[in-house]
């Protein structure tokens, strides 16, 4: 038996065999319950082609990213694979984790949460030459994942990750930050606030309501393809992804990795709204005479309203878009 003391933890290793060792993690910091039981976890020290990384925020999906990680590190243990488990524990915290493991060569890491974490955990990370990136989907939205055609079952999502197979994903230079799905301000962003300032359980689509109510035009400026017009809009995106709010089609069309940006503009017919929503939540808004649809490769979008990023709110971020081709490493999906 070997014990070590790693930031505030008591760390128990008991030795079965030469094969595998069990670790028990005893805290001796004041952590609630949940948080105890998922930093006791077993971790097989055997010698597998490659170590997995898991960064996960347990809170995401209302307990189903709970669920996910038991099931991944059971199968883990099943078939000797190496891995190692990193639970978030405050806003920001993915982001952290993924920059200090993204300097260490050949590294893969596996995020396993919401939009919220996939977004974290790209912008962590510091060099990805070094990083080779797996996502497994337990949000609530799961948007970009619906793009991605990610699994929906864990189990069957590490399978793809495990395979090695490996592809290329395109992604948003956003000022200093990166966004793998859509970038946007409007409506959308009040929804947003709304949904997280809320005491209460609210869906996307019952404060989207709430919203409408209130409704106020936004004001923006956009420059793209060497041209600039201010508009009154209901919503603004800019799109790598296709949907938002738990598969609200945006952009049904949008790619991953075709190398472009989609711009879609939904301006305010004639003063009234009511009529475009039914057509926006299905994705036939596209087309439409008030609907401004335009492919790029970079879009300023001016405005004084917060903007979103992968449902992210940022309140002092200009949308300063720009494409960047195949600049996360991946695993593709069979």
């Amino acid at each position: 038996m070997r014990v070590a003391k790693v930031n505030g933890f008591v760390i128990t290793l008991f030795s079965f065999c030469k094969s595998f060792e069990m670790v028990l993690v005893i805290t001796t910091k004041s952590l609630d319950f949940l948080y105890f039981l998922y930093y006791t976890i077993t971790i097989f020290n055997v010698r597998t082609k490659f170590m997995l990384h898991f960064i996960v925020n347990i809170k995401s999906g209302r307990g189903k990213a709970l669920k996910s990680v038991r099931k991944i590190t059971d199968y883990c243990a099943l078939h000797a694979i190496e891995y190692s488990l990193h639970i978030t524990r405050y806003h920001g915290h993915g982001a952290e984790i993924a920059k200090e493991l993204s300097l260490i060569p050949d590294t893969i890491i596996v995020a396993i949460g919401g939009d919220g974490t996939f977004h974290e955990v790209i912008n962590g990370i510091e060099n990805f030459d070094n990083v080779t990136v797996g996502f497994i989907p337990c949000g609530r939205g799961n948007d970009f994942a619906r793009t991605a055609k990610f699994k929906k079952k864990p189990v069957e999502a590490l399978k793809d990750i495990l395979k090695g197979e490996i592809t290329y994903y395109d992604y948003i230079q956003v000022g200093n930050k990166r966004c793998l799905n859509v970038a946007g301000t409007g409506m959308d962003v009040d929804v947003l606030l709304r949904v997280d300032g809320s005491t209460k359980k609210l869906t996307y689509l019952k404060s989207l309501i709430t919203c409408l109510a209130k409704f106020k035009p936004y004001k923006i400026t956009v420059t793209v393809n060497g041209e600039t017009n201010s508009y009154d809009c209901i919503m603004v995106g800019v799109c790598n992804g296709r949907a938002i709010g738990g598969n609200m089609k945006i952009c049904p069309f949008a790619e991953i990795d075709d190398g472009q940006l989609e711009l879609v503009i939904v301006t305010v017919p004639n003063g009234r709204i009511a009529p475009c929503i039914p057509k926006f939540l299905t994705g036939k808004h596209i087309g439409q005479y008030w609907t401004i649809h335009t492919p790029c490769e970079s879009v300023l979008i001016e405005s004084e309203n917060p903007v979103q990023l992968d449902g992210e709110i940022y309140k002092d971020l200009t949308l300063d878009c720009k494409i960047v081709k195949k600049g996360i490493k991946t695993f593709k999906i069979n």
